[in-house]
């Protein structure tokens, strides 16, 4: 007689559930164990001093143009301060000097006057 191979699936095997694994022996207690936890708050913290540390580069090279900023503004007002006190110093000795010829002219004038 031939055998007639079927097509109905093979029972199925009971698959273990989680209820009845046995569960894992817990772990010895050790101060400086990390758990799992711990290296998540870590990894969290390590961020957040990342992005601490980011912000605070970020405000100082802000801080740093803008010192530069003033420190160019500065530089200006202090240049042009001392060309202003240049020039002024150039009108003092030119009023001075005017002076001077006007004071010779005039004694010039009076030994002319006194000519005639």
């Amino acid at each position: 007689m031939a055998r007639v191979h079927s097509l109905a699936p093979a029972p199925a095997q009971p698959l273990p559930s989680a209820v009845e694994a046995e569960p894992e022996p817990p772990a010895p207690l050790d101060a400086t164990a990390e758990t799992p936890e711990d290296g998540v708050v870590e990894s969290l913290a390590d961020r957040a001093a990342q992005r601490a540390t980011l912000i605070l580069v970020a405000r100082k090279l802000k801080d740093q143009d803008r010192q530069a900023d003033i420190d160019r503004i500065h530089a200006d007002f202090d240049a042009n301060a001392a060309e202003r006190a240049e020039y002024e110093r150039e009108m003092n000795v030119l009023r001075d000097m005017a002076m001077e010829q006007q004071k010779h002219d005039d004694e010039i004038l009076k030994k002319w006057i006194s000519l005639i």
